[in-house]
């Protein structure tokens, strides 16, 4: 019987599922809910006792579903549905991530603690700086950057309150990640519409997310930043649907490293890449599950990714 390897992406809004031969064609793939950590290729799957604890308590529940388990972070699982030579996964959806993977199999985060310690560039933190603004400027507490009449009845309409007050029960008894990151899509509408402070936001929210790859890069190795490719920055999650808001603050802080004498002469600039593959990291979790088995998934790579924004330090593009 020929093998099959299974790859779960899980994050804090949704999951997918692959089912993929060793010839990397994928035989089956769906969707289910948010999952976070529990699962294989998945946010938060890099606590060593939680994972080892996932397994036991999988292979206890469902002792014929498969003989290996592998767990991993969803980053690193999108790296390897994009390439097995290294680069790095920037994630903005609901949460933010960073990983850097050296051509050499060793790796580098910044972010993915969390909405309580991070998550900065993300849907969530989109949406929580929109209500902040709006809450100091009710206070008086921080002047704004930007008018916040817009935004404010975006909110109120979002969570279906007629004042602020109205929030509490939003941000305290009834809580839910998921749902106040939703609010994002709203400002972005907000921001393509024209409205000054929806557009600062996403601004700032590019400037973060930029900051990561500066974070990580100093321990990049040579070959990922030199050579025939620009370094290859794999871009996931639907933050990135808005990239024309987010470019503005995003290229202005990696344009900054072009002076910079740690980088001058050894970073020649960067290409941005989206997957194509509708199964995300699930199918790079497969490739590493089977791995980690003694066995080897076959992927066409140059269908599974695109670039979709490239510059040079050389001659902007």
């Amino acid at each position: 019987m020929a093998a099959v390897f299974g790859g779960v992406e899980g994050g804090g809004t949704h999951s997918k599922a692959v089912l993929v031969s060793e010839n990397g064609k994928i035989l089956a793939e769906t969707d289910g809910p948010s999952t976070n950590h529990w699962g294989m290729s998945l946010s938060g799957g890099e606590q060593k006792d939680a994972i080892e604890k996932i397994i036991c308590e999988m292979k206890n529940r469902f002792p014929k579903l498969s003989i290996n388990y592998y767990i991993t972070t969803d980053a690193i699982g999108a790296m390897a549905t994009a390439s097995d030579r290294g680069g790095i996964v920037l994630i903005s959806g609901t949460g933010s991530n960073c990983k850097l993977v050296n051509p050499d199999g060793s790796q580098v985060g910044c972010g993915g603690w969390g909405h309580m310690m991070g998550d900065e560039g993300s849907a969530f933190w989109i949406s929580h700086l929109a209500v902040k603004t709006v809450f100091d400027a009710k206070d008086n507490l921080v002047k704004p950057h930007h008018d916040v009449t817009h935004v404010k009845k975006v909110i109120e309409n979002y969570f279906q309150v007629s004042d602020l007050m109205g929030m509490l029960p939003h941000l305290y008894r009834n809580f839910q990640k998921s749902h106040f990151a939703g609010l994002c899509q709203k400002i972005a509408e907000g921001a393509k519409a024209g409205d000054a402070l929806c557009q600062y936001l996403f601004t700032l929210a590019g400037r973060v997310l930029a900051q990561h790859i500066v974070a990580v890069l100093p321990k990049a190795q040579q070959a990922l930043l030199t050579g025939e490719q620009c370094l290859p920055i794999l871009c996931v999650g639907s933050v990135w649907k808005s990239w024309e808001l987010l470019k503005p603050g995003f290229t202005e802080v990696l344009a900054e490293l072009e002076s910079t004498p740690a980088f001058k002469g050894h970073f020649y600039g960067y290409n941005l890449l989206t997957l194509r593959q509708s199964s995300g990291s699930a199918l790079g979790g497969a490739v590493l599950g089977a791995k980690s088995a003694g066995a080897t998934v076959t992927l066409n790579y140059a269908d599974n990714a695109q670039v979709f924004y490239k510059h040079s330090f050389q001659s902007s593009q």
